[in-house]
């Protein structure tokens, strides 16, 4: 259903929403609680580093790994102009870089959702980190509140996404020893902007701009939330998962 993009990073447009202060980071505090100085922590698809920078103030080290050359140029400008010098950025895609670090912390900030193999990914993460993994995943996945909106444009219903609520079950099948500890989200603008609302929702639905389903779209959205200065979107997610666990942890016998 996705339509026609330019060649090239899918990140090119959006890098900028993922620098380091772009927009809130509720997880933040609790990544601060579960962080000691003194710790390298390695964060798997650190993005513009909204995350890797301010951890970088707390740590003594920080890998950031992040694919998109989009993302790294948004991350390398974030990191010049905090002055970290402990942050080490690596083009990489997970899970198996070839590397043979051990970290203290391995983060994934909301970089599971789609992964085709989970397993593997996770394995990763464990077999790099010497105490703690910690991944941070929503209620539900992006675009999931415009699930109706979806199949009004596209015909047919939208595939959600795993989220919090399966991560969880996953790790407690792999016998590992968890946390969940809850970032609350402040809720958004009861209206958003006409042209805001239209964009990410041309995001949210893999929508090329100006095409005849962006103009359904368009027209769905007035119809069912449309009000005189903007549009009523649907809310996001109130709060952020931080799910927190032993990597080496052997299933509880009892």
């Amino acid at each position: 259903m996705r339509e026609p993009e330019p060649a090239g990073d899918y990140y090119l447009l959006h890098a900028a929403r993922f620098r380091a202060g772009a927009r809130p980071s509720p997880e933040l505090p609790v990544l601060e609680a579960l962080a000691a100085a003194g710790e390298t922590w390695m964060d798997i698809g650190a993005g513009g580093g909204r995350l890797a920078v301010p951890l970088a103030g707390i740590v003594a080290r920080v890998i950031a790994i992040e694919p998109s050359g989009a993302m790294r140029e948004v991350l390398g400008a974030a990191i010049a102009e905090s002055d970290r010098t402990n942050i080490e950025v690596r083009d990489a895609r997970w899970p198996d870089p070839g590397w043979l670090d051990a970290v203290d912390v391995t983060l994934a900030a909301h970089s599971m959702y789609d992964i085709g193999e989970i397993g593997p990914f996770l394995d990763g993460m464990e077999r790099h980190a010497r105490r703690r993994c910690v991944a941070l995943l929503q209620p539900w996945a992006r675009g999931t509140p415009l699930a109706a909106l979806c199949e009004a444009v596209h015909g047919e219903p939208m595939a959600t996404l795993p989220a919090l609520r399966e991560f969880v079950a996953l790790i407690g099948a792999r016998g590992r020893r968890y946390e969940v500890r809850v970032a609350p989200v402040e809720p958004g603008p009861a209206v958003t902007p006409h042209d805001a609302a239209f964009a990410e929702a041309r995001r949210l639905l893999w929508l090329s701009e100006g095409s005849a389903k962006e103009q359904r779209m368009r027209a769905q959205l007035e119809e069912w939330w449309g009000r005189p200065d903007g549009i009523a979107m649907p809310h996001p997610p109130p709060y952020v998962g931080v799910v927190s666990w032993e990597p080496s942890a052997a299933p509880d016998a009892s």
